[in-house]
């Protein structure tokens, strides 16, 4: 059985230590680890460090933002599935991240559980 590495980059320690748990419930046997990014130059320099199977990517942070380290991360690794997050639901950054490679969009008080587990489903267990 595989087991999938994610990274959560957000500068937001609370919400990032609140997906990693939303993420692991349930699916631990299937996860070998979830690391955090305080920033987009951080979570590049960890993306070169390990191949991430998944990243949970804020578009506002500090130093480099979530659409400049995406494009990064894409041409280093097209095989990595970024997700966007974020608390703006404005077409325009959806717009940016989707053109930057991200796979996905989510808003940021809409996760729960039961979206994490549609994300798992369309982009890690096909």
């Amino acid at each position: 059985m595989k087991k999938y590495s994610i990274l959560i980059a957000d500068d937001n320690q609370d919400f990032a230590e609140a997906l990693k748990f939303i993420i692991l419930e349930g699916h631990d046997e299937f996860i070998n680890t979830v690391d955090f990014a305080q920033n987009g130059e951080d979570c590049i320099k960890r993306s070169t460090d390990t191949l991430y199977d998944l990243v949970f990517m804020d578009i506002r942070m500090p130093i480099m933002n979530g659409i400049d380290a995406t494009k990064h991360i894409i041409e280093m690794n097209r095989h990595t599935k970024i997700i966007a997050v974020s608390f703006h639901s404005e077409m325009k950054y959806i717009r940016q991240m989707i053109e930057a490679g991200a796979r996905n969009y989510l808003v940021k008080e809409e996760i729960s559980a039961c979206v994490i587990e549609k994300i798992f489903n369309n982009h890690l267990f096909k």
